[in-house]
């Protein structure tokens, strides 16, 4: 866990990331009727961001798991 506190969003996710946070910090409290209160957001910021975290970790280890040790996914 101690990993996510200093990571940063890879370059070419910025713009993914930025959609992500708008839609579970704004859209979903709105659609579900909720008000929040800044401690409420500020709890959703850091909830969204290890949630996206986790899951680009994932995605990175699944991309990974078939590659050999050049690199590439050939398995030669």
């Amino acid at each position: 866990m101690n990993e996510w506190l200093y990571w940063s969003v890879p370059g070419e996710r910025i713009s993914h990331y930025l959609f992500f946070m708008w839609v579970a910090i704004f859209l979903l409290p709105f659609l579900f009727g909720l008000r929040l209160t800044l401690l409420g957001y500020f709890m959703n910021v850091l909830w969204v961001d290890f949630i996206y975290y986790i899951s680009y970790k994932r995605v990175q280890q699944l991309k990974n798991k078939n590659k050999d040790d050049d690199g590439n996914d050939t398995l030669r």
